[in-house]
């Protein structure tokens, strides 16, 4: 399994641009808002795209996940955010079945 993602320290801050909330990093919230990539897209094409739920797990819930569903972790890299360097932006695992 190759899963790579934006990563939960997004959930404090909107670092990648992407207009979404900041709340608790441990926040269980659900909240609506629109797909991640939606503001790449001319305004016309955007405002016809649907709204989607949302809800930012924390590292520890996508590591233990991975491991709980009879995954081996076997790397687990953090990429730095495209807007700033020094904080992350982007994670990547990588697993195998049992």
């Amino acid at each position: 399994m190759i899963c790579s993602d934006f990563h939960p320290f997004t959930k404090i801050s909107d670092i990648l641009d992407f207009e979404q909330p900041a709340m608790s990093y441990f926040s269980t919230d659900v909240f609506d808002g629109e797909m991640a990539h939606a503001r790449f897209f001319e305004k016309d094409i955007r405002e016809q795209m649907p709204k989607c739920s949302y809800r930012k797990y924390t590292i520890s819930e996508i590591i233990n996940s991975v491991i709980n569903n009879g995954f081996v972790l076997r790397k687990f890299d953090e990429h730095p955010a495209w807007t700033n360097s020094k904080i992350p932006g982007e994670f990547t695992i990588i697993a195998s079945k049992g």
